[in-house]
Order: C-alpha cells, then structure tokens, then sequence
C-alpha cells in the first residue's frame, strides 16, 4: 500500500515536532502544522483513554495474574520438587511469555519508569548476558542477593523471562532442578525471578489505575502528568507510533538478524525464544495483539479504510501463522527462508498500514520509536 503526499507529510510533520522539542518557534510552528493536516483528515475522534481501558488493560491484568500464577508454582515446587512440578513452571512460563509478547511494544505509562521492560525481558540481549548472569548467580553460595530488597537492583539480564526461560530450558535444565548440587540453588533464583516478575506486573498494572484513579483517571479528567503525560493529547500519536513499532520489532529483530544476509550467514542461536520453543509463538502473539490494537484505532475510520486495515493486519497475522515453528531452524534452508520472507513482506505492509490510512485518517503524526536509531 503506496503512501499518500498527505501520510507523508503528516508523518514527517510529527518527526520535525519531535526533534523540535526544546525549539519553541519551531515545534509550534509544527503543531499548527500538524493542526491543520488534522483538520484536513477529517479524523473522527477517537478516545485515547478508551483505548487504554479496552485493550491494554485486560492485558496487564492478565499479565499481572499470570505473573502471580508462575510465582505461587514456583513456591509449591520449590517446597516439594517433582516432574510434574517442572511441566507446571513450564507452562506458567510459556503463558507468561506470550502475554508479554502482546503488550511488549507499549512504551507509553508506567513501563517507561525503573527500566522495567528491560527488567520484565531483555531483549535482545548481547555478549550472553543473561547467561552469564544466570551461571554466576547459580554459582554464589549466599542468599544475599535473591532478597526482593537487592533483587529488583541486578542486572536486568537476571530479573525477567529470558534469565527464566534458561533456568527451565537450557539442556539439562528438568534434571538440575530436581536434584543434584545446583537444586536448592537454582529453585531459589527461579523463585526470586518470579516474585520479581509478579511485582513488576503489578506496577504495571496499579500505576494505570481505573477511571477515577492513577493515570487513567488522570487522562479521563484530561489532566497531564509531567512525567507520563505533558500533553495527554499526544497519546494517540504515542499509540499509533508503539503499533507500528511493534511491526518493526518483529521484522528486525526476530526475522532479519536471523536470517542474515543469505543461508551461510543465517543465525539460528539468536532466534528469540529458541529454548522454550515459543519463537513462532511469540511473533503471533505481537502481531496478533497489534492487529488487535490497529482495528481498535480503526474505529475512528471511515468505512473503507477499516477494512483496509482490517485487511491488512489480518493478512500480518495469518503470515505470522504460517511460519515454521522454529524461526532459526527454518533460516538455514531455502524453503524456510521463502517463508520467512513472506512473512516479512506482510509485517512491512501491516506497518506500512499504520502511517497510511490508520495514523494519517486519525490525523495524529507519527513520531520516531526506539528503533529508528539516531
């Protein structure tokens, strides 16, 4: 789907305002700018606080009790040690895992503090940094630093889903856990990861509040927060900039650095979630919760162009779903590869969907995400 010279316009107008903050002729010049392409996109209105209590909400609840979910197995396994008991982490893990998946690329409220999303799941990380965290906190003999008051100030690399995600699936994992010298060891760290994974969703979560407290009460009022919100009015440009950054973070970094340049340069080891086996199952889960967010954002939309989202998004998550199970695996043959670039193609084109017709129908400008670099 081409861009129109309006998309265009409105979306570089948001860049120049963004990189025009601390200029004040400048960046008011943008707004007024930006003002009347809103006008002329004929948006109809559409309400940031009620996309937050719609579709973020319900997912940081389940997020927060998943999160105390895992944290209650690992306390019932950590007193009484089974196979079975190894199968429950797993899959408290696994669930855990995917809801992160589909709330990951909101950057806006209270994940932006404290490095929490880092400290929820560090990704990607680099030079083996949590595995290295991981071994070297197996290896301390004291409890120390496994206490919630010194826990939540490691490494993020120690804190979140990867560092657990190895506890559980690294070789050798079911059987370390169970019994041997590392046992003790490695259930207490699982434990600390958890209780801190279980606080940082409720942070999440507390921080929104509801209609009449905390942030959201605050953007149902029409308030700005000097931290969170300066200018409330700004959210949905936020929003429509996070969803197509959760495109992006898909294609570059889940797809292409794995793929490499061509079949001799793949590489499958940096495959997220390799270890659990979830590498697919993660992408679905972003673009499935994207796709969801983009048709909630599309209702401001005339007619025609929700269905061109709809199309488009839709089409993103039946390509998310025909992907092979293991991303890695499949970048070192010809025909994974074909299918990896499919997808890619309908991830570009979903992304692409975002600045035209969704951001430029909505008349918000989109603003540079954590990817675009400097």
């Amino acid at each position: 789907m081409s861009r129109s010279p309006f998309a265009l316009g409105l979306a570089l107008l948001g860049q120049i305002g963004q990189a025009a903050q601390g200029v004040p002729a400048v960046a008011a010049a943008t707004t007024f700018l930006t003002g009347v392409f809103a006008t002329r996109a004929h948006a109809t209105a559409v309400s940031a606080p009620d996309v937050v209590e719609q579709w973020l909400l319900p997912r940081y609840d389940k997020l927060a009790a998943d999160a105390q979910a895992q944290l209650v197995a690992w306390e019932g396994f950590c007193k009484a040690p089974s196979k079975e008991g190894v199968k429950e982490l797993k899959a408290r893990f696994d669930a855990l895992s995917l809801d992160w998946s589909g709330v990951e690329f909101i950057t806006f409220g209270p994940v932006m503090l404290s490095l929490r999303a880092d400290r929820f799941n560090l990704f990607p990380e680099r030079r083996n940094a949590v595995g290295r965290s991981v071994a070297e906190l197996i290896s301390d003999e004291t409890d120390e630093r496994l206490q919630p008051k010194r826990f939540f100030r490691l490494s993020a690399a120690a804190q979140g889903l990867p560092a657990m995600e190895r506890l559980l699936y690294d070789e050798g994992a079911d059987a370390a856990l169970l019994s041997g010298p590392e046992a003790g060891r490695r259930c207490a760290l699982g434990l600390a990861i958890a209780g801190n994974l279980a606080k940082l969703s409720g942070e999440l979560r507390e921080g929104w509040g509801d209609r009449s407290t905390a942030l959201l009460g605050q953007l149902y009022a029409g308030k700005s927060d000097p931290v969170f919100f300066p200018d409330p009015n700004a959210l949905l440009s936020q929003m429509v900039t996070d969803l197509a950054g959760a495109y992006q973070r898909v294609v570059d970094q889940r797809l292409l650095v794995v793929l490499g340049k061509n079949i001799n340069e793949a590489k499958p080891l940096i495959s997220d979630r390799r270890r659990s086996g979830l590498s697919k199952a993660t992408i679905v889960a972003v673009v499935t919760s994207a796709g969801a967010l983009g048709e909630r954002l599309a209702q401001g939309l005339d007619p025609k162009s929700q269905q061109a989202i709809a199309t488009v998004m839709n089409g993103a998550v039946t390509a998310a779903k025909a992907l092979p199970e293991d991303i890695g695996a499949a970048a070192e043959t010809e025909a994974g590869r074909k299918q990896i670039e499919t997808a890619i193609a309908a991830f570009k084109a979903a992304q692409a969907s975002v600045a035209d017709p969704l951001a430029a129908g909505l008349g918000v400008p989109l603003g540079f995400n954590a990817l675009d670099g400097d």
